[in-house]
């Protein structure tokens, strides 16, 4: 049975961050994943109802190198900034450390 992965959107200050630290934390202290993929800037912006298109995906992440989704469980996403939503996503208020170079993309 294949393992679930989690992804995370991010724009290009985040991204630098994230590479040189390997921690995903973002300032606000809630920071959002999603399980689905999304090959394209627009259709990540579009499902994950984002106000800004995103640089960067990082990912995929195994689920066992998650943090606690102890902020909110997976949802819907509702649509907001002109956005339709539709995607799934989850939060944490915990550090993701990353162990693999490549989940940077």
């Amino acid at each position: 049975m294949a393992q679930t992965q989690f992804y995370r959107y991010v724009g290009d200050k985040e991204a630098e961050s994230i590479n040189e630290k390997k921690e995903i934390k973002s300032k606000s202290g809630v920071t959002w994943y999603t399980p689905d993929r999304y090959d394209t800037a627009d259709e990540a912006q579009k499902k994950l109802a984002l106000r800004n298109k995103p640089a960067r995906r990082v990912g995929p992440i195994p689920a066992d190198e998650m943090a606690d989704l102890d902020h909110c469980p997976l949802r819907p996403v509702s649509p907001r900034f002109g956005q339709p939503g539709g995607g799934v996503e989850a939060a944490t208020t915990k550090p993701v450390w990353l162990f693999d170079k490549s989940v940077l993309a």
